[in-house]
């Protein structure tokens, strides 16, 4: 595996996948993304075919590199609320769009999202310098917080998203890059939102407040949620824990310690459930917010696409749903709209149309019988 390594550290960093290989010995696609996947260090999003996402890719120059994301927008018209979504290690914005759904439920609640690109040998397997972690971004030392820095600053300059209302999201290895942001650039953001993964800079750096959402499996191979090494973790670094990781934001949010807990059942039958931890300050009732997701892996629960090797995907939590919710929570979304919970968050109803048969009203079930009870 180090000769690999080796081969590919020599190679530029827009160089396609198909030079990872000898021309003859060239294994499936999918393979070769599973292996640059184990040398990443975490697992990817597979590239089987998801939501439709309408996004164009742009480029961004930041010191000696020319860095790539892909957005949604490009007309400047009212600046709006920004979404951040970071994609997992040998992962790919784009490819994040597809697994997740997460464009869709955004757009419909009024937001602009932009799926950034970390770096690396494959157009299509970045990474994040996380601080201890991964792969290529993480061994070259690639400065993404002065990256993820000038993206937003571009697009409050263009016109197109808010400063005010900025928000950042990310699985895995992007989930680890959206801590670190929120403990090395706290002025940047409104809320953070982190799924599968930790903190991986030391809690200590954490000294800002910063609202926190962290969905996590409680059997997640990669990332365990009790810290360590995971089984699946090729690179054998040990991790923090869920608790760790989340005490440092309690403790800068002046948050109570002591949550509230509420219990969500196994309504999809997939053998998972959900203990959602509330930790609420004096002037945030969400301040920190945990989803334990009982049964699950290392995984965006609710998305359409899996993680490879990451065990169980919940279909108990929408994942982007909830991300999207916490953000309205503070502050984002569209300014003075109630949420629908039959519709996606910030969507606004259509008149019904003038021949429309009226709605049916909802009937009440007779009460059961005192025999029956």
């Amino acid at each position: 595996m180090s000769t690999i390594v080796d081969q590919w550290s020599t190679l530029p960093a827009h160089a396609p996948m198909t030079l990872c290989f000898p021309k003859h010995h060239r294994p499936p696609r999918a393979l070769r993304r599973a292996v640059l996947a184990a040398v990443c260090g975490l697992s990817l999003l597979t590239a089987l075919p998801g939501q439709a996402v309408d996004l164009s890719l742009k480029t961004l120059r930041v010191g000696n590199l020319s860095r790539a994301y892909f957005s949604e927008r490009n007309v400047v018209g009212e600046a709006l609320p920004l979404i951040i979504a970071l994609h997992a290690s040998g992962s790919s914005g784009s490819l994040m769009a597809r697994a997740t759904g997460l464009t869709e439920i955004a757009e419909a609640a009024g937001y602009m999202i932009v799926y950034p690109n970390g770096t690396g040998l494959a157009i299509d397997a970045r990474t994040w310098n996380s601080g201890g972690c991964c792969g290529y971004a993480q061994m070259h030392k690639v400065d993404d917080v002065a990256f993820l820095r000038a993206l937003v600053d571009k697009l409050v300059a263009d016109g197109l998203a808010d400063r005010q209302r900025i928000y950042l999201v990310g699985v895995s290895n992007g989930g680890m890059m959206a801590y670190r942001m929120a403990a090395e650039a706290p002025e940047l953001f409104r809320a953070v939102a982190v799924v599968s993964a930790v903190l991986d800079v030391p809690p200590e750096t954490v000294k800002a407040p910063m609202p926190l959402l962290h969905i996590h499996g409680s059997d997640d191979p990669f990332i365990p949620f009790l810290g360590g090494m995971g089984k699946q973790e090729v690179s054998q670094v040990p991790r923090l824990s869920v608790a760790r990781s989340i005490e440092a934001f309690i403790k800068a949010d002046g948050a109570n310690p002591r949550p509230t807990v509420n219990d969500i059942p196994d309504t999809a039958g997939d053998g998972t459930t959900i203990r959602q931890y509330t930790y609420a300050s004096k002037t945030d009732p969400q301040a920190v917010v945990l989803y334990e997701v009982k049964g699950g892996g290392h995984a965006w629960p609710g998305g359409v696409v899996p993680i490879i090797n990451g065990g169980k995907s919940s279909q108990n939590l929408d994942t982007s749903r909830t991300v999207v919710s916490f953000f309205n929570a503070h502050g984002g979304g569209r300014k003075n709209e109630a949420e629908d919970d039959q519709l996606p968050p910030g969507a606004t109803p259509l008149k019904p149309a003038a021949n429309a048969a009226p709605r049916a009203p909802a009937t009440t079930p007779p009460a059961a019988s005192p025999a029956a009870r």
